[in-house]
């Protein structure tokens, strides 16, 4: 297994505790944004010649040990894509839950499948899914545009549960990010598949 972190142009000792740990850190100058931090980790991955990509992100939403269950489909051929979802619970700040709910059913709304939490950040997929999903969106439009590739092109996707954790209760994604993903779903929609 390759551990890769991208330090996306932190100021803390992101990239020499990753290293300690034993993965190999990536390191953005400067913060490029979540979706370039997530591309770059992915190429490195492809470089290096992995079978599959999970993607986790690094606010302690997630847990390491969720990882065998979400990539499992994946290694049976089962899926191209594993996601997993949080249920919506008091667990998950308002402001949160709300967001989630609202993208997730605009989604469906707009694009006609349905996900259970669009927004989740631990996911996997197999090398050929990356090369067919690789996004453009530098920011935390990230997860919904991978999710509007994945629809447009008939991915077959997972969907696994996992527990619904929240250290820091407003970090993460802000009602402007919200609003910004929604513009871009409308965006996306208008616009001609590819």
């Amino acid at each position: 297994m390759t551990r890769i972190v991208v330090d996306d142009g932190s100021d803390d000792a992101t990239g020499r505790v990753a290293a300690r740990a034993g993965a190999r850190v990536v390191r953005h100058a400067i913060s490029l944004g979540k979706g370039a931090a997530l591309r770059t980790g992915c190429d490195v991955a492809m470089t290096a010649g992995c079978d599959f990509i999970a993607l986790m992100d690094a606010d302690g939403q997630h847990r390491a040990a969720d990882l065998p269950a979400l990539v499992w489909p994946l290694t049976q051929a089962r899926a191209d894509l594993a996601l997993t979802y949080r249920s919506f619970t008091a667990d998950m700040p308002a402001a949160m839950r709300l967001g989630n709910w609202g993208l997730s059913s605009a989604f469906f709304l707009l694009f006609g499948v349905r996900f259970r939490d669009t927004q989740c950040g631990l996911r996997a997929f197999s090398a050929d899914a990356y090369s067919r999903l690789r996004w453009q969106s530098n920011d935390y439009a990230v997860e919904t545009e991978m999710l509007i590739r994945a629809a447009r092109l008939g991915l077959r996707v997972a969907e696994a549960p996992i527990d619904t954790v929240y250290h820091e209760r407003y970090k993460g994604t802000t009602v402007a990010d919200g609003a910004r993903i929604f513009a871009k779903m409308l965006h996306w929609r208008l616009a001609p598949a590819g």
